[in-house]
């Protein structure tokens, strides 16, 4: 479950920040201030996406 998490806020994470970074013809963030915002929780679900990884990691060497 923690990996299909995991999965979910890297997809999550990387499709907000391609809808900022102007690749596209989006207009969902118009000004830089709109951009604050979905950067920040960008950066959280990347960040757990990471923590969930690396404590999957970590649980499965102490078991063997």
């Amino acid at each position: 479950m923690s990996q299909l998490l995991a999965w979910l806020n890297t997809a999550a994470g990387l499709i907000l920040f391609f809808a900022m970074s102007g690749i596209t013809q989006w207009v969902i963030f118009a000004s830089p201030q709109a951009k604050v915002f979905p950067f920040l929780i960008g950066i959280l679900l990347l960040m757990n996406a990471v923590y969930l990884a690396v404590a999957k990691v970590e649980l499965s060497s102490h078991r063997g």
